[in-house]
């Protein structure tokens, strides 16, 4: 099976996204579950450097052992250091990561969003990047989230749990990009995952998925909890352009997944 994580490009429409905005790319990143520096790992990085990216996101479980946070500290910052991001590089927690590593992060020059919002701009346009406190469930706060957003602006919101894509298409949020789920991480040979993490339907536990007038992103990940293997759900990490237009998704034929 495959162990380094592959690119995996997307298309993403939305008539709602602002003009100067148009063609953005996202590197979404998400269930790193990284402790020690790997060959993967060292791997990975190459290909990330490689990448032409506006935007990096990650949507939780940086590292895997809380109790290792200084170690995943390292291994973390190592891997992503490369990655240039001139709109940002934000990020929220998971429920495997310590607390101590949001503000060392933060340090390092990433951006936390827990439970807030940040705008971008690029050219006359703006859009709203959302970050939910994902730590725990309960610490999800998307009206606090929310604040000081009118409900107009386009927004972009970061959340570990795809579960809550119900909450976020109530609040008119455009686009969810979320991980947790590691594509169900252990799958029959047709993807169909034989152990899920929400509350969602089995199809949903990976993939592009339209919810009302939401789009809902969920990303398998890089590494593995539970069981330290993968099986016909390999890792990837993803490269999405926003593009304006009717609403479809597709793959992105400018760019070779790696």
């Amino acid at each position: 099976m495959r162990r380094t994580a592959m690119i995996e490009p997307l298309v993403l429409f939305s008539s709602r996204l602002p003009v100067g905005f148009d063609d953005v790319r996202i590197l979404h990143i998400s269930d790193l579950h990284l402790t020690r520096w790997t060959a993967s790992a060292a791997e990975l990085s190459r290909r990330l450097e490689a990448i032409s990216t506006d935007l990096l996101v990650i949507t939780g479980d940086l590292g895997h052992r809380s109790w290792r946070w200084k170690t995943s500290l390292a291994s973390i910052h190592r891997l992503l250091e490369p990655v240039r991001a001139p709109l940002g590089r934000f990020f929220i927690l998971g429920n495997h990561d310590a607390k101590e590593i949001l503000p060392a992060l933060e340090e390092r020059g990433f951006t936390p969003l827990m439970n807030r919002s940040q705008w971008l701009t690029r050219g006359q346009s703006q859009i709203a990047v959302v970050g939910l406190a994902q730590h725990r469930r309960i610490d999800t706060d998307i009206p606090a989230a929310l604040a000081g957003i009118p409900p107009q602006a386009f927004k972009l919101m970061l959340m570990h749990y795809p579960d809550l894509i119900h909450a976020a298409a109530a609040a008119r949020i455009d686009v969810c990009l979320a991980g947790h789920t590691h594509g169900g991480q252990i799958c029959y040979p047709d993807g169909k995952p034989i152990i899920r993490h929400d509350v969602l339907p089995n199809y949903m536990c990976t993939g592009v998925h339209r919810v009302g007038d939401t789009w809902l992103v969920v990303n398998r990940g890089v590494g593995k909890a539970g069981l330290r293997v993968r099986m016909f759900c390999p890792p990837h990490v993803i490269l999405l352009r926003l593009k304006r237009g009717a609403e479809e998704v597709k793959p992105d034929p400018l760019i070779d997944a790696a």
